[in-house]
């Protein structure tokens, strides 16, 4: 993937379509949509009678949906076309909030969450695919790490809005306000355009043939490792803080927030420039060395720095991997391989609760994390090792 060509520099970086920007509009409402119920919704899951397990379970139930459904989700973006599926993911967080009002029990929680969940497999998978159909392929890493600032923009904004509405709403109307903000997503994206493909829906390689191909399960394997670490961040972080006295550990995701919003585009851009490999490898090296780095962090300062390095790290990997799987799926199975991708990550995430916890009980919260690096940088090498040099031969559809 090196030998691509350079992108026309008469191009000005924010040159794309209109349907992108309205993209990227409706992207930002349904993860604000989503934020805004980040520390509402387990104080109401508690609220109708959870304990921390059944809390645990309810919230991690949106995830493992996400992964189930994902491989299903990824063919139907490719068989009903993108914009209907990223609509279907609005609709469905437009009821997901309206069903948790009407929730009682943590069983009937259970189940909104779980269909809640369905929607952000639906709407991330095909906006993925819609933005990268979109632009050339000379600037499809520059695209997808445009489009890809809305979700941490959101999450910046979002939750501190629902914690500061808590006091002043009950939950009833906060859910509403939620379902609202999906509506708002469902009517911005009415307008886009989907791209015309020139496809051969006869020809498209099957789920299994997509899951086989080198430049689907490789990434995968290596987007898994990435979705630990990330998974085991947002889980165990507070917990850190107190092990190590640092106050306010929340600063640690303002930081890494900050620079994903900075970092994404640039670093996509220089994908297309030299080459998606040039990118991944040292940013998922930089990400697993400030993983391992809090091993040592004994302050907000170093933590502030750790942050940065790791939101660094995390947009040139994440962004230049979803690039290098676009690139290299045949047009008719896009969605299906970067549905593959989306549910390596989920599962990444999923485990990182949940099988980091014994870990950190053992080595301590600094092991636990030293650990993480090391498996990242396993993962690196063992990408490069699986990848070679370079990708497969590029596609240009």
């Amino acid at each position: 993937m090196n030998n691509r060509p350079s992108p026309n520099p008469a191009e000005a970086p924010f040159s794309y379509p209109f349907s992108f920007y309205l993209i990227m509009a409706s992207t930002f409402l349904f993860f604000f949509s989503m934020h805004l119920l980040i520390t509402p919704l387990p104080l109401y899951i508690k609220e109708v009678g959870g304990q921390p397990a059944q809390i645990g379970l309810v919230m991690g139930m949106f995830a493992l949906t996400a992964v189930l459904s994902r491989p299903l989700v990824g063919r139907l973006v490719d068989t009903w076309g993108r914009k209907p599926v990223m609509m279907i993911g609005s609709a469905i967080f437009i009821l997901g909030p309206l069903f948790y009002t009407l929730a009682r029990s943590v069983s009937s929680l259970l189940l909104a969450r779980m269909f809640h969940g369905v929607g952000i497999a639906a709407f991330t998978t095909a906006y993925s695919t819609l933005v990268a159909d979109l632009v050339p392929p000379p600037r499809r890493g520059e695209a997808l790490g445009l489009a890809g600032v809305a979700a941490p923009f959101s999450i910046m904004l979002a939750p501190p809005l629902g914690g500061a509405l808590l006091p002043r709403l009950d939950f009833s109307l906060l859910f509403v306000v939620s379902a609202v903000v999906a509506a708002l997503s469902l009517l911005v994206a009415i307008p886009i355009r989907e791209a015309v493909r020139a496809t051969n829906p006869q020809k498209a390689p099957g789920f299994l043939d997509t899951l086989s191909e080198r430049y689907v399960w490789v990434p995968c394997l290596l987007t898994l490792a990435v979705g630990l670490a990330y998974g085991s961040l947002f889980t165990f972080l507070p917990l850190f803080g107190v092990e190590r006295g640092i106050a306010n550990v929340g600063l640690f995701f303002t930081a890494y927030g900050l620079m994903t919003i900075t970092a994404r585009m640039p670093l996509g851009r220089l994908s297309d420039r030299v080459g998606r490999m040039t990118v991944i490898v040292p940013a998922t090296v930089l990400l697993s060395l400030a993983l391992a780095g809090l091993k040592v962090v004994g302050g907000m300062e170093l933590l502030i720095v750790v942050a940065l390095l790791y939101g660094l790290g995390d947009s040139g990997s994440g962004t230049a991997m979803m690039a290098l799987v676009v690139d290299e799926a045949p047009v008719e199975v896009r969605g299906t391989a970067l549905g593959v991708l989306y549910a390596s990550f989920d599962l990444g995430i999923g485990l990182g609760g949940v099988a980091m916890g014994p870990v950190a009980g053992a080595m301590g919260y600094g092991g636990m994390y030293l650990l993480l690096g090391l498996i990242a940088l396993a993962g690196v090498a063992v990408f490069v090792g699986l990848m070679g040099r370079g990708s497969p031969q590029r596609r240009i559809d």
